[in-house]
């Protein structure tokens, strides 16, 4: 499956352009709250609502919730409750509901989607047996083609069938489509397309080890994504992934040379294979980068600071100068900004009190918070009224619950309170009204500032 910059399988309705869409076909409003019914309806891909809800005689499409994790085709039934819609017991797990979940759900737009040229498709028998079991691959792939064709389907789409009564559990785990939006730079994106009696099944075992079940035809084509601009190289990670990528996306990364000019003047004997010693989800920041840097030459790429260290070392791994560049001038602004002489309690509460500033303790780190306080989701006010002057770590695990919260710390750390002057911090020890943190928010808290510094004690020059 091939890498993408933005992997976001969403298909949230755009303003004005789906808007259009939805009038172009009657729809009163961009979704209707519906209760999904569990009723086995043996047909696949499709959904059943009240005809009094039809709004055009095309195709509908529909998903639960804001975004398109997978999407059904609507069909109609008188038998279906005006505020029900069935779903069969795979469509639920799809779509990650329940029995009588009340949810709104939304039309969905497939004027987008491309034709599916080949969809690979992973097969077991439903019911598990100490008897060999030999499936009609033939007979599978044709069921699964009637069943589809007109279509829309998602990779990872979950689906049963039966066939000769016998009941196959099926995944969707990859399809060849044409992908408008590819470039000389990017690999092509397609994890949904539209299914006609000319795309090619492919079948293959869910767990090529299991010797309790075959296919009567075992398919040798594995299918990859069709790229029609640029030629692709693939690159292995330190941790055995691959990842596909357009040749000339890798240019900039001197150390890949050989093999990405493969073929070519002094380099025409060297394989088109690359190894590099970094791991997959450091290589994949690689790409964004370098995606983002040919998409968006004028914008800085912006990433999580707490990975700085570790995409400096991918950058000199693979001589990509410009992305060693900006990580060595983000740690250098982390170093230049960063105290190395240890702060003293004073100057928080100076800063704090007659400067107007919002310097915030927790645990003896110092964040100045200054300019990003009118930004603060939870307001502007309540920091500076409850946190100041006081060790504030446990105010934090109270009011940030999610571990995203921790990504921003290193771009508020100034430095640390001396040693000898934390006693002197107000704490939950010393005043019952300030919280105290918990031992695992503390150890969690230690994971996500590993970049802590040991400052120089504070100096008193007596005369």
């Amino acid at each position: 499956m091939p890498w993408v910059a933005n992997n976001n399988q969403a298909g949230e309705f755009r303003l004005p352009s789906h808007a259009a869409f939805l009038k172009s076909r009657g729809a009163p409003s961009p979704f209707q709250s519906f209760r999904a019914e569990l009723v086995e309806h043996f047909t696949p891909f499709c959904v059943y609502i009240n005809p009094s809800h039809k709004v055009s005689d095309d195709l509908l499409y529909i998903h639960p919730r804001t975004h398109a994790q997978f999407v059904a085709q609507v069909a109609f039934d008188d038998r279906v409750p005006l505020e029900s819609i069935w779903c069969s017991q795979e469509q639920l797990a799809n779509f990650e509901m329940c029995h009588e979940q009340v949810e709104n759900w939304r039309w969905y737009n497939s004027m987008n989607d491309p034709i599916a040229a080949a969809i690979t498709v992973e097969i077991r028998p439903l019911h598990s047996s100490n008897e060999f079991h030999l499936i009609d691959t033939l007979k599978v792939t044709n069921a699964f083609l009637a069943a589809s064709a007109g279509k829309i389907v998602t990779e990872n789409e979950r689906v049963l069938f039966q066939v000769d009564k016998h009941d196959y559990f099926l995944r969707i785990v990859a399809m060849e489509a044409d992908d408008p939006n590819e470039t000389e730079f990017t690999m092509p994106n397609i994890f949904r397309s539209k299914v006609t009696t000319c795309t090619t099944i492919e079948l293959i075992k869910e767990n090529p080890d299991d010797t309790l079940y075959g296919l009567s035809e075992e398919s040798t084509k594995k299918t990859k994504a069709i790229t029609a601009k640029g030629t692709v190289v693939d690159v292995w990670t330190s941790d055995d992934e691959v990842f596909p990528v357009k040749k000339k996306l890798l240019w900039p990364c001197i150390k890949l040379t050989s093999a990405v000019m493969a073929g070519f003047g002094v380099h025409k004997d060297n394989e088109s294979v690359i190894h590099v010693d970094v791991d997959c989800c450091t290589f994949d920041r690689v790409l964004l980068y370098l995606e983002h840097s040919v998409l968006y030459p004028n914008q800085e790429f912006q990433f999580d600071p707490n990975v700085t260290d570790v995409l400096l070392q991918a950058a000199i791994t693979i001589g990509c100068q410009g992305l060693e560049d900006l990580c060595k001038m983000r740690l250098g602004e982390f170093q230049s900004r960063v105290r190395k002489q240890a702060i003293p309690y004073s100057l928080v509460v100076e800063k704090n009190n007659v400067a107007k500033e919002t310097w915030l303790i927790m645990d003896g780190m110092v964040f100045d918070i200054t300019r990003w306080l009118p930004e603060h989701p939870g307001g502007s006010s309540i920091i500076p009224t409850e946190a100041l002057n006081i060790d504030c770590v446990g105010m934090f695990e109270i009011y940030h619950a999610s571990k995203a919260s921790f990504r921003y710390l290193k771009q508020f750390y100034i430095g640390e309170i001396d040693e000898k002057e934390r006693e002197l911090i107000p704490n939950g020890y010393t005043n019952s009204r300030i919280p105290l943190p918990s031992s695992g928010f503390m150890e969690e808290l230690a994971q996500y500032t590993k970049w802590r510094i040991k400052p120089e004690p504070i100096n008193h020059i007596s005369f």
